[in-house]
Order: structure tokens, then sequence, then C-alpha cells
């Protein structure tokens, strides 16, 4: 785990859009929607509106790199574990990019009145983390047809997380939605992770 974490680390160090990329993407949807001067009733669902979008195009580039240039078909050969692969690219994702992608959002829009900092942040960050692994295995799955069009079909796939975030973050309903919002985020972080493994080793052979 801990080689994987340093590859990782330095494959974004040594690749800087790999950060500026995504929050300014982030950034700039954000502000397009502040600048359309919408009620304040929208001004959550703009958060979430931008942070699904900068998920989705940084998912459309997550493997797509190390699928071109062997790395993934290098670590088959050598049976390395590719579920701690799959794991840490995540949570390199999730320090350099969702962490401060919260900052800006808090920056710009502040808090909802029914949550504290805490809950908004641990909420926010677990709906980011549940979010990535969908968008990775549509990815994967177009991987070879270079094109995003199978990625769309996990979308349907997150209309019931849709509505908890609505319910959660701007109907304020913070029981049950908050243990629902754990179930899906423990369910994407292992088993859809776990997919996403198996879809790689079918495109890889």
């Amino acid at each position: 785990m801990n080689n994987f974490l340093k590859r990782e680390f330095l494959l974004f160090f040594n690749i800087p859009k790999n950060i500026y990329l995504p929050l300014s993407i982030y950034s700039i949807v954000f502000v397009i929607f502040i600048a359309l001067g919408l009620p304040d009733d929208f001004k959550f669902a703009n958060v979430f509106i931008s942070s699904f979008i900068t998920v989705f195009i940084i998912s459309e580039s997550s493997y797509k790199d190390d699928f071109e240039s062997g790395a993934i078909e290098q670590m088959l050969f050598e049976d390395k574990n590719l579920i701690n692969y799959v794991l840490s690219k995540l949570l390199i994702q999730a320090v350099f990019v969702f962490f401060p992608m919260l900052i800006i959002g808090l920056l710009f829009s502040g808090l909802p009145q029914n949550l504290s900092l805490a809950q908004f942040s641990v909420s926010y960050l677990a709906c980011l983390l549940t979010l990535s692994p969908f968008f990775n295995l549509g990815s994967i799955v177009s991987i070879r047809k270079n094109n995003s069009l199978n990625a769309l079909i996990i979308i349907p796939f997150l209309v019931p997380f849709i509505f908890l975030i609505e319910g959660l973050f701007i109907s304020g309903q913070w029981n049950p939605n908050f243990y629902f919002l754990m179930a899906y985020f423990v369910f994407s972080i292992v088993f859809i992770n776990l997919l996403v493994v198996e879809v790689i080793k079918i495109q890889i052979r």
C-alpha cells in the first residue's frame, strides 16, 4: 500500500495538471453559477453540480495514462494487489483535489444553516469519495473505446444518491439521510472499487 501511495503522490507532483486542472474546472463552473445570480435556495445545489462535473472529468483520466503506458499490465504481471492501487489513487485524489474543493466551496458559499462545519465537511468529502468510484468504473468500462459514453451508463445508479444529497444539504434533513449516505459510501468504497479492479483485469486481457 505504501508503495502505491508513494507512486500516486509523485505522479501528482510531477504532473501538476492533476491538481490544478480539476480545481480550476471546479472553480470556473462554480463562478459561472454564481454569475447567473440564482436564488439562495440553489446555492448548495451549485456546490454539488460543480462537484459532480469535476469528479466526472477527473475520472476520465484517472486510469488512462497507466493503461496506455502499460503500468497496469505490469502490475498484473508482477501479481500486485490492484485494490491497494485503486484505493491509493482515491486517497491521493481526496487529499490533493477533494479537500481543496471543500475549502473552495466553503469560501464561496459558507455553511448550510442546518449543518456544523464538521458535519458538512464529513458529508461533503463522503459524497465525493462515493461518486469517484462510480465514475471511475464507467471510465474503465469505456477506456478501450476512448470515449465517455459508457461512463454515462453509471449515472442512473446515482439517481437515489442525488435525491439523498438534496435531502441532506438543501432540505436540511440530517436524519436519516446522513446514515443513507454512509451506507452508499461503504458500498462505493468496497463493492464498486472491487468491481473496478475486476473490470481492469478484463480490459488488460
